[in-house]
């Protein structure tokens, strides 16, 4: 048998995403996922030699199914902030992006720079996306204006998901950037 055969390396990211979806970085070993996983300790070592080396993969993998899915997510629409925002729900609605937040969060001090350079690319996956939306409606914001967006987003949107509480609507949280004089172009 070839040393990381892609099916059962994938089988072991797969299995490991769960569990640290459902367990938390700490809450992980790589004795569970071997359990889980129903591979051997040895099976699981030859391809991830630590378990940081496994948290990238999931890393990886999380961001590439991510980027796939925004390339098949319609990114226009008749109104550019309310497609911004939908684009912020969909992907705070992802239980797979949230246990990365919460373990990038919650356990950042555990992480080595490989992981947490990972997750600045994860990140920019949502960030390249709303790049895009930007240049396709030809709307230009100032870096005010854009960071505003952004803290806003995160904080009705993804903060919420995280802590477990209802977020704002995207109908609610449009009308409190769009009223006040919050000095959004009206593109």
């Amino acid at each position: 048998m070839a040393r990381g055969r892609p099916s059962k390396r994938q089988h072991i990211i797969d299995t490991a995403q769960s569990l640290f979806a459902e367990l938390g970085y700490q809450g992980t070993s790589i004795d569970l996922v071997v359990q889980t996983a129903a591979v051997s300790k040895p099976t699981v070592y030859s391809n991830f030699p630590t378990k940081q080396v496994l948290w990238a993969s999931v890393l990886e993998q999380v961001s590439e199914h991510s980027r796939d899915a925004l390339q098949e997510h319609a990114l226009s629409g008749n109104n550019w902030l309310e497609t911004w925002l939908a684009l912020w729900q969909w992907w705070a609605d992802s239980a797979e992006r949230l246990a990365i937040y919460r373990i990038m969060l919650g356990e950042q001090h555990k992480m080595e720079d490989t992981a947490r350079e990972l997750f600045v690319q994860f990140e920019a996956v949502l960030q390249q996306a709303l790049d895009t939306l930007l240049l396709q409606q030809a709307v230009t914001l100032t870096d005010t204006q854009r960071f505003v967006l952004d803290a806003c987003s995160r904080a009705g949107l993804l903060q919420p998901a995280l802590f477990g509480r209802t977020p704002l609507s995207v109908t609610a949280l449009y009308h409190h950037l769009t009223s006040n004089n919050a000095a959004l172009p009206a593109r």
